[in-house]
């Protein structure tokens, strides 16, 4: 853990594990430069404010350097949806991080013992962890962050203490019944030590090495199950329902869990049965439906599923003018637009529509244009079909996913500002039938969507579906 570190940083909290790794580390490498890395959380007052001074006095003692710094915890805890003791491990791991990104030290040592590890395994077991969860403590975290500890038992660390005459504080909180681990630490584990199994901490603490052996296999696993069913844009991540349901149950779920740990996806800690749920969601036979999550939604629209972040609102609905010539910039997509252009007299180009430009005939247009999002009973009869469509059901033969849609631009015209217009084109499915370019035409309007290329970006398929509705390909094509 140590080879090739000059510069140790250990975290030293004054209770009797971290004052022993510090004894400990000073012993075993007297000629690296050793620190002590003290937070204060400021939540005991008084008594947290001695706990600092002690480490002060036994950094002094010992010659080691010192880095402190305080935090109000509480107020981090109040700001967001956590509890006191992950706010405090949050703000402590941000702080080691710092040192080391900034190079006062190499890598930070912290005092977690196996106790400590039995304590996480069979906590996490109570919440009906697997998986990821039961690897508990890793010996190593990145970036820079060590634990070298995690074999060595409280009762040793204590043994080892008395035996150096090293003094050390006892931290009130970890006897107060109200938290979850010191319930665990105080009553669960001595009663299964007493009437279960002596040898209980080793057991749980070699289930957690089992565990990040299998776990350490399933990352590499991963990364190409990862690249061959999943995706991500800018709306969040989207799982191919056909390929997810080709793989073993063991590896759905942990695509699955390796999912719902992005940040894009859910925002909360995600468990079994949520895994379940959205497998459930995969193998239905329906493509539709949806599961929340914590702080997200897992959507399933036709042959996918896209996990998000529930949004703070709904999309915002736009009606805007578009002038010509102009451009309409779309409310809630910043990176797109609508753009109208006067080109003249046709060319063989301008015949020709693509996924995202169409060209009308400006002569048979009414003049007032404006670009506002789709609604539900909106039809119109685009290019080489024979009545008008509801774009509702274009949606359904084209297969456009169910969050794709909001916010899906038309434009209309009209002839006075105070009538309702007419559909002359909508993204993807082009112009509308009456007022499409032709060889006869004299002027031509051109209506082009902008798009940055990770807004969402059509794919070949897509593409090739809008051509077919418009009825017009590229110069080279046989249709």
């Amino acid at each position: 853990m140590f080879a090739g570190c000059a510069r140790i940083g250990v975290a030293v909290s004054g209770g009797a594990d971290s004052v022993a790794l510090l004894h400990a580390l000073q012993q075993l490498y007297p000629d690296r430069s050793l620190s002590a890395v003290h937070l204060n959380h400021g939540l005991r007052g008084a008594e947290s404010d001695l706990d600092e001074q002690f480490v002060r006095d036994l950094a002094a003692s010992l010659g080691v350097g010192l880095f402190v710094r305080r935090e109000n915890v509480a107020e981090a805890a109040a700001a967001g949806p956590r509890n006191l003791e992950n706010a405090g491990r949050r703000c402590r791991y941000r702080f080691f991080g710092r040192l080391v990104e900034q190079g006062a030290c190499e890598v930070v040592a912290t005092a977690h013992t196996r106790s400590d590890q039995a304590e996480t395994v069979l906590f996490r077991l109570l919440r009906g962890s697997a998986g990821n969860g039961l690897s508990a403590i890793w010996p190593v975290r990145r970036p820079g962050i060590v634990r070298p500890m995690l074999d060595v038992s409280r009762s040793e660390v204590l043994a080892y203490l008395r035996e150096s005459r090293a003094a050390w504080r006892e931290d009130s909180s970890n006897s107060d019944p109200a938290f979850a681990r010191n319930r665990l630490r105080h009553s669960l584990l001595p009663e299964l030590r007493r009437d279960w199994n002596a040898g209980i901490e080793r057991i749980l603490s070699s289930t957690a090495d089992w565990a990040l052996e299998e776990n350490r296999y399933w990352k590499a696993r991963l990364a190409g199950l990862y690249r061959e069913c999943v995706r991500e844009d800018s709306s969040g991540i989207v799982l191919d329902v056909r390929k997810a349901r080709e793989l073993h149950v063991a590896e759905q779920r942990r695509l699955l869990d390796a999912i719902l740990r992005r940040p894009l996806s859910c925002r909360g800690a995600a468990g079994f049965g949520h895994i379940e749920a959205v497998r459930r969601l995969m193998g239905s036979p329906s493509g539709s439906g949806a599961v929340d999550l914590p702080g997200a939604r897992a959507k399933r629209s036709f042959g996918e599923i896209r996990f998000a972040p529930r949004p703070a609102g709904p999309r915002p609905e736009f009606d805007l003018p578009l002038p010509v010539p102009g451009l309409a910039s779309l409310p809630g997509a910043s990176d797109a637009s609508v753009r109208a252009r006067l080109l003249g007299a046709p060319t063989g180009e301008t015949l020709y529509n693509t996924g995202d430009s169409a060209f009308l005939d400006w002569d048979r247009v009414p003049r007032l244009l404006r670009a506002r999002t789709w609604n539900a009973g909106d039809r119109y009869r685009p290019v080489g079909q024979d009545a008008p469509r509801k774009i509702k059901d274009l949606f359904q033969q084209f297969r456009i996913s169910a969050w794709r849609r909001g916010g899906w631009p038309v434009v209309t015209a009209s002839n006075d500002a105070g009538e309702p217009g007419r559909i002359v084109w909508v993204r993807q499915f082009g112009p509308a039938h009456a007022c499409a370019a032709t060889a006869s035409s004299r002027n031509i309007l051109a209506l082009d969507e902008i798009r940055a290329p990770h807004a969402g970006s059509v794919s070949k398929s897509e593409s090739d579906a809008s051509y077919s509705i418009a009825g017009e390909r590229r110069r080279g094509s046989t249709k």
